[in-house]
Order: structure tokens, then C-alpha cells, then sequence
């Protein structure tokens, strides 16, 4: 097999009356150091189409990478430390025939920064090594999420806050707050990949299965689209500065926002503990909310407040946030059709 294929044919073989067996790629065993007599662990995807074989330990390769940093620009290298990061590499090289630039030093604190648990161990003209201290079992994956939720929801708090207030402080606080939702969702992404690589983890990150990996990647990921678009919410209310919603139109506002609560507060507990009773609480809030903000773009459109097109904007911002919250839902609904069909009546 060539080294750079990512796919290639076996034949299925029959070794008996009702076993059926293909051989492995001699290049992945070799790579993976399996001999003879060594057990590998196969593990089942979530939709159950496709089989995952991994080995019983990982190879020490999983765990270390280097990267080769000439002709990389300052940004290019934060981006290529930071995939490692997801990856699960436990130490990371960044070497140079020349000696390494002030960019590239710049680039790898730009990631350390960005980045739970990351930091540089050694440092010499050609070559820094950087270490990651974090681990499967430092952090249970449903617990992060629940994590990744918290910080949105304040960030979505103080944005939408900012708007009504016209607080320009809060506003500026809340886009700062999307620095720590990109830490916790490298830190998730990492937790990840290396316990979907390695299902001997599961139980480390508080899973019974790896089922719901690929499902709690996409809720995670919903969050940060949400906390996207409170960002930028809050980049309305720092342009408008000062100026606050009142009367009426402030009232709507404000139930459309306690809605929308509601709904993100309901998917994200459906998708953490999915059950049946869950799902349909999070269904119903999030037609209520999606109900409440229609009928405020119905009132902005018929009675015209002041500054109606950038309210409208913001409660259309509420419904994209709805969306997400949605594909969350659809996250649980999955789980439970999953791991719970009892649930299903």
C-alpha cells in the first residue's frame, strides 16, 4: 500500500463455516508495530456503516509530530501547531534548517495562547519543542460540553444585554469572552479525535460508548456558531453606544431573548442527557421562541420603532441562534434513537 493512500481494496475471505475475515494493510501494521498475536480494538461508527480499526496501544507516532517550519508564515504555523493540538499529539517539534524567525517564536505563542494546557518544554536556534499537558480523563466530554454551553450563554447574556442597555463595556466583554469558547472547543475537538482514535477512552472521558463523539462534535460546534453570532450582537451594541431600547420594544426584546434561553437551555440538557421527555421539552421551546421572535419582526414591521432595521437584525440574530440550537435537538434526538430506543415510544 502506498504510504499517502488513504483507501484500498481487500477481499473477504472465508476462514470458516460463518467467519468471514480481510487481511490489514502490511504498511499500517508495520507503522502500528502489531505483530502476531496482538489484539486490535474495532469499533463500530454511529450510523453503523463503517468499521474503525485501531490498535490495542497507540503508537508512540499518535503521540509526537514534527513540523517543518521554513517557508511558513507566522499565522500558517499557528494553524499547523493548533490541528496537532486537536489531534491529540502529546509533543509537537517546530524545526528549521535556518535558524528559526521571530515570526515563527510569535506564531507558537499565538497558539500557546490560544490553547488549554499547551507550552513550550525546550527551545534551541533550529528546534522548540512544545508539550501538551492535557489528557483523556483530566476533563469527561459531557461535562466540557456543558462548559462550552455556560460560556456561550453568558457571552449571548452580556451581548444581548449590551444591546438593550446600550453598554458599550459589556459589549466589548462579551466578544472577548469568544477567546475562551475557541480554548474550550480545541481542548473538546482534541478530546475527541483521541478517544475516536483510541476507544479503550471512552470511559475516560465519561462515555459508556464512542457513539456519541461525532454527535457531541456537532453540538459543540453549534455553540460556537451561536456564540458567533452574540458576537455579533455585541458589535451592534458597541456601535451603538449609549443608545437603549425602551418601552415596549424593549419588553418584546426581552421575551424573545428569555425564550430563546429557554430553548438553548433545554437542547443543550436533551444532548448531555438524552432522553425522550428531553428532546420534546427542547422541541416545544424552541416553537415557542422561534413563535416569540416572529411576532416581534411582525411588531417592529407594523409599528416602525426607532432604529427598527437594527432591531430587526438582532432578532434575526436570535433566530440564527435558534437554528443552532435546533441542530443541538437533533443531536439528542439521534442519541436516544442510539443509545436508548426504550425511550422512543
Amino acid at each position: 500500500m502506498i504510504r499517502d493512500q488513504i483507501k484500498t481494496k481487500r477481499k473477504v475471505q472465508q476462514l470458516g463455516a460463518s467467519t468471514l475475515a480481510v487481511t490489514l494493510p502490511a504498511e499500517w501494521v508495520h507503522e502500528q508495530g502489531i505483530e502476531k498475536g496482538e489484539e486490535v480494538i474495532i469499533q463500530r461508527d454511529e450510523s453503523g456503516g463503517s468499521l474503525l480499526v485501531v490498535p490495542d496501544e497507540p503508537s508512540d507516532g499518535d503521540r509526537s509530530v514534527a513540523i517543518d517550519a521554513d517557508g511558513m508564515s507566522r499565522e500558517a504555523l499557528e494553524r499547523a501547531v493548533v490541528a496537532q493540538y486537536v489531534l491529540g499529539r502529546q509533543i509537537i517539534t517546530v524545526d528549521s534548517e535556518r535558524a528559526l524567525e521571530s515570526e515563527h517564536y510569535d506564531g507558537i505563542l499565538d497558539a500557546e495562547q490560544r490553547l488549554i494546557g499547551l507550552g513550550v518544554v525546550e527551545e534551541t536556534e533550529h528546534r522548540i519543542t512544545i508539550r501538551c499537558s492535557v489528557a483523556p480523563g483530566d476533563f469527561e466530554l459531557p461535562q466540557l460540553l456543558e462548559r462550552l454551553g455556560r460560556t456561550e450563554s453568558s457571552m449571548r447574556s452580556d451581548a444581548f444585554g449590551a444591546f438593550l442597555d446600550g453598554d458599550g463595556a459589556r459589549a466589548r466583554r462579551a466578544k472577548k469572552r469568544e477567546r475562551r469558547m475557541d480554548k474550550l472547543f480545541s481542548l473538546f475537538l482534541r478530546l475527541v479525535f483521541t478517544t475516536y482514535r483510541n476507544p479503550r477512552l471512552n470511559q475516560s472521558v465519561g462515555l459508556e460508548t464512542g457513539f456519541p463523539l461525532i454527535g457531541y462534535r456537532s453540538a459543540a460546534w453549534s455553540l460556537v456558531l451561536m456564540a458567533d453570532t452574540a458576537r455579533h450582537t455585541a458589535e451592534l451594541a458597541a456601535d451603538a453606544d449609549g443608545e437603549t431600547v425602551e418601552g415596549t420594544t424593549r419588553e418584546r426584546l426581552e421575551s424573545g431573548i428569555d425564550a430563546m434561553d429557554r430553548a438553548v437551555e433545554a437542547s443543550l440538557a436533551a444532548a448531555i442527557d438524552p432522553t425522550y421527555e428531553g428532546i420534546e421539552a427542547a422541541n416545544e421551546a424552541l416553537e415557542a421562541a422561534n413563535a416569540e421572535c416572529a411576532a416581534i419582526r411582525e411588531y417592529i414591521e407594523t409599528e416602525r420603532p426607532e432604529r427598527a432595521v437594527v432591531l430587526d437584525r438582532v432578532v434575526i440574530y436570535l433566530l440564527q441562534i435558534g437554528t443552532y440550537a435546533a441542530g443541538v435537538s437533533d443531536v439528542a434526538t439521534h442519541l436516544v434513537f442510539r443509545q436508548r430506543p426504550e425511550d422512543v415510544p
